[in-house]
């Protein structure tokens, strides 16, 4: 029992209750593809031989699923690296991560070579984690590919794996067994329900609590609030700061989609028909901007820019948070093209189509639904994105997150919930008239 509220600010527990939560979503959508693509039907005849569902779940789909659990590991992991938004909030001086050392030594004292060893020193990190899941998985499992067998080829490594894997399944079979008989049959099988439920509260409730916080009265951040109004929006939208932020970053970030989407989208094309030696290479170069720490992008990029006199322009923002979205487009086409029939080409072709022809009337018809994902996910790559910003803006082409942080640090007050609700709101907007437009395809 508690005998007092549980402190959650200013320490290692709310840090990493904040940054599991901004994982979480991450790590589900690497997951996904993988999970979706194995057959239920195998875990059905685990039960027919008499498997229990624990052990059919351990010794059958997870095995399966694990380059798609493995590769959220991998992801999560490497974005952790250079995650310092929920640290600097929620956390202490003594929760202090690396990424907000470099920036300091950026930003506040000007010793730029430090930063520039830190960054190394978590780059480097990075690649070895990147290079042990590679060995074991290939990193063509990020893409929501099947492995490569890599795995299989340690014979010992693999023999321990499934001990420890049945060692597991039987525990989880005895507790499964208790549990049923302790709670019931009807509780026990609403059991992954409720955890559905308790996880998508986890996900939405800090979001719920922010929308009402956004037309309180007062003049600082309280919950519940003690009356409402709309001062914080008049404030929001008055304000010529806010609103040249806010239409930055929703010009940089169309811009931002189309370049990546257009050359995500060729790139893909032209990966998946290729049978080059040297496409596996290709592949990894594509996909390094997603497994190096933004933090390290970002100094990278401020040191070119500032040479290149690109720092506080748009054009040097459409193109750092083009790099960082060009993955994300680029995985989400070729995971459309790994399902795509290319004998349709080829009937377009004897028809007398050329491959421009073929490609405008019927390969882009075909894969839309990649191609708007790949459009969001660059979108809202670009529009959330902070880190980049920090360095290329150079605080005077600022971006709508960019403008919340420096309100963060300087003056915390409700005009961040209100701008908070404007942005759900235009962002849920654009995500549901995309599901339209996919549905409708």
């Amino acid at each position: 029992m508690l005998g007092q509220p549980l402190e959650l600010l200013h320490n290692e527990l709310g840090v990493m209750i904040g940054m599991v939560h901004a994982m979480v979503p991450l790590a589900i959508l690497t997951m996904l593809p993988v999970m979706t693509g194995i057959d239920r039907r195998l875990t059905q005849a685990s039960a027919t031989l008499g498997a229990t569902p624990a052990k059919g779940f351990w010794l059958v789909y997870f095995p399966l699923s694990l380059p798609g659990a493995a590769a959220a590991g991998l992801l999560t992991f490497i974005s952790s690296l250079g995650f310092f938004i929920v640290p600097a909030l929620l956390g202490g001086r003594q929760q202090t991560m690396l990424a907000q050392l470099i920036i300091v030594q950026v930003q506040e004292i000007l010793n730029w070579a430090f930063a520039g060893a830190l960054a190394a020193m978590m780059l480097l990190a990075a690649l070895v984690t990147c290079w042990v899941y590679d060995r074991v998985f290939g990193l063509s499992s990020l893409s929501g590919e099947p492995s490569d067998g890599k795995a299989g080829k340690t014979g010992f490594l693999r023999a321990l794996g499934l001990a420890i894997l049945d060692r597991v399944a039987s525990i989880s079979s005895a507790i499964a067994s208790g549990s049923h008989r302790l709670l019931g049959a009807a509780v026990s099988s609403r059991m992954l329900g409720i955890y559905s439920v308790l996880l998508f509260a986890f996900l939405m409730l800090p979001t719920l609590v922010v929308l009402p916080i956004a037309f309180t009265s007062s003049q600082f951040l309280e919950f519940p609030p003690p009356g409402y109004g709309l001062e914080w929006f008049r404030t929001y939208f008055t304000s010529d700061l806010w609103v040249a932020a806010t239409i930055r970053s929703f010009g940089v970030a169309f811009a931002t989609a189309i370049v990546a989407t257009v050359i995500g989208g060729f790139a893909a094309l032209a990966l998946a028909r290729s049978r080059s030696r040297w496409r596996g290479i290709i592949f990894a170069f594509f996909l390094a901007p997603m497994i190096v720490p933004r933090i390290v992008i970002a100094v990278g990029l401020f040191y070119l820019f500032a040479q290149m006199g690109l720092v506080a322009t748009d054009l040097g923002l459409v193109i750092g948070h083009t790099v960082l979205a060009l993955p994300f487009a680029f995985v989400a086409i070729a995971a459309v093209l790994k399902s795509y029939d290319w004998r349709l080409d080829q009937a377009a072709a004897t028809l007398g189509a050329n491959r421009v022809q073929a490609l405008r009337f019927v390969t882009v018809p075909l894969i839309k639904s990649g191609l708007t994902a790949a459009f969001l996910f660059a979108f809202i790559t670009s529009f959330d994105e902070l880190t980049v910003a920090i360095f290329v803006s150079g605080g005077v082409k600022t971006t709508l997150p960019k403008q919340m942080w420096d309100d963060m640090i300087l003056q915390l007050n409700p005009t961040l919930a209100a701008v908070s609700v404007v942005v759900f709101i235009v962002v849920t907007t654009l995500l549901l008239a995309a599901e339209k437009l996919r549905r409708s395809t």
